[in-house]
């Protein structure tokens, strides 16, 4: 099954042990772009020292505290926590904190079927075929109705299983963990290629010459087509309304249009795709040819061809950047071209070792000098933004702030007290999401809860646990929890 691709908030890369600025060379200068920055992180294929930089730069904005693992893939980015999941040799999956530059195994068991959305939930199954959810604070096991072929993890939360039933049919069943109940289930032809959207609201299958399309919500069936041959690959747009298909033993590339469930157009390739590629901003779609020493360049908004490049076809490159880059692998070096004038940016010598990704992350941006000024609060039951929660909007205001959780008697704001303080874990736009990391969060046994607030229409959703009588106390609190927290205070 193919991985999911890291699309999210920031861009990755793996780097070598040695110093990182040595070596590259680089002309002209990157498009100016709005939104989260493209961060290049670089491990050393043998393992080493990681670093970041952000998109081509040779400057290092940051290096991991401790040596990372041989690295061979990287997997999912959790942009809330800031933690890059990546695979080590042994298929193990390891998380890389680019808060703190802590590097630690997720878990020391050999999983298969390893697969996350998010990378804050990593699923996998075990040796004993037990399915397991690793998170930062808890594990979640399931012992399957079927021994497990592959998993699928969604952006909502949910999961899906998949497992053979008989004549070479796939059952598939889904839950929402950390509850076991299967909510859902059906059963497919085959699955010879499984092919998620980014949003999640769709999953598709290919087997032999046909496509099938499930909504994720209901497994209901919302697409079949057939095609001339094989399917071979399969590349939805980063918002899933078309799909790129490549069928055995033709250059040409069926477009297909998911309302309407038809071919809508069709590319001539100059050679026989084997495997496709689409950057999250559905700028070009890559195509690999057969000998696997080039790429061929799709543009989306034209669905015409505008070239072809040398490049090794890896797990890790080629890849697109927000502003049109191309990373390529050519011979030794790690070299960066425009897709369009296919002129060369940057060149890394000797960087193909190496493995590289891409994501997107504010956490690098420098720190407002407004966020270290004081905070007062209307009420006893506001709270404040943390710096690099939802970056880079500006700092909430206190006000409008409800409780999503009844606050028990234990925790009720005595008279006597002229300060308390509180402890927050997370701020984020998702309610299911917050209710989650809410119920998987322990403060001296007690259980965190959600708190919401608006803010020009927008609602966000805030884990918090307290109030504590000082500051030293929510911060060892803080410290036990083993989460990432920030404190504030507030009014009695």
């Amino acid at each position: 099954m193919r991985c999911a691709a890291l699309l999210l908030t920031a861009a990755v890369a793996v780097a070598c042990s040695k110093a990182p600025d040595a070596g590259v060379s680089a002309v002209g200068a990157p498009t100016g772009r709005s939104g989260p920055d493209a961060v290049f992180l670089r491990f050393a294929r043998s393992g080493g020292t990681a670093r970041a930089y952000r998109w081509w730069h040779d400057s290092t904005v940051w290096t991991s505290a401790q040596r990372a693992p041989a690295v061979t893939d990287a997997l999912a980015f959790d942009a809330q926590q800031g933690i890059l999941v990546v695979l080590d040799a042994a298929r193990i999956p390891v998380r890389v904190d680019l808060r703190v530059g802590r590097v630690t195994p997720a878990t020391t068991q050999r999983l298969r079927a390893i697969a996350s959305a998010d990378g804050y939930a990593v699923y996998g199954v075990e040796p004993t075929g037990g399915i397991v959810r690793l998170t930062n604070s808890a594990t979640w096991r399931l012992r399957p109705p079927a021994p497990v072929r592959a998993l699928l993890p969604l952006p909502d939360g949910a999961l899906l299983i998949l497992s053979d039933a008989a004549d070479g049919r796939v059952t598939i069943r889904r839950l929402h963990p950390p509850e076991t109940k299967v909510t859902d289930s059906t059963t497919i032809g085959g699955a010879d290629l499984v092919i998620p959207t980014v949003v999640g609201d769709r999953v598709y299958f290919a087997t032999g010459d046909r496509l099938e399309g499930l909504r994720t919500r209901d497994l209901g069936q919302s697409l079949s087509v057939t095609f001339p041959d094989a399917v071979r690959a399969v590349e939805p747009t980063p918002s899933g309304d078309r799909l790129f298909v490549a069928v055995k033993s033709s250059t040409t590339l069926y477009v297909v249009d998911r309302y309407d469930g038809t071919v809508r157009d069709r590319i001539t390739l100059p050679s026989v795709p084997a495997a496709l590629r689409m950057d999250p901003d559905g700028q070009y779609l890559l195509a690999r040819t057969e000998r696997g020493d080039s790429a061929q360049v799709i543009a989306i908004g034209t669905l015409r061809p505008i070239g072809t490049l040398e490049t090794a076809w890896r797990s890790d490159l080629p890849l697109v950047a927000p502003d049109g880059g191309l990373a390529l692998a050519v011979g030794p070096a790690m070299v960066i071209v425009d897709a369009d004038t296919k002129r060369e940016r940057a060149r890394v010598p000797n960087g193909a070792a190496d493995v590289w990704a891409l994501v997107r992350w504010n956490g690098f941006r420098p720190r407002s000098a407004s966020l270290d000024e004081p905070v007062t609060f209307e009420d006893a039951n506001a709270d404040s933004l943390a710096a690099d929660s939802l970056p880079p909007e500006p700092e909430l205001p206190a006000s409008g702030v409800v409780s999503l959780s009844p606050v028990p008697p234990a925790v009720a704001h005595a008279e006597s007290r002229t300060h308390e303080w509180m402890l927050s874990f997370a701020a984020v736009l998702s309610e299911s999401r917050a209710r989650f990391m809410a119920n998987a969060v322990r403060v001296d046994g007690a259980v965190a809860r959600v708190q919401s607030s608006e803010r020009n229409g927008t609602t966000i959703y805030r884990v918090i646990a307290g109030p504590f009588p000082s500051r030293e106390a929510a911060e060892d609190a803080g410290r036990r929890s083993g989460l990432p927290y920030w404190v504030y205070e507030a009014a009695p």
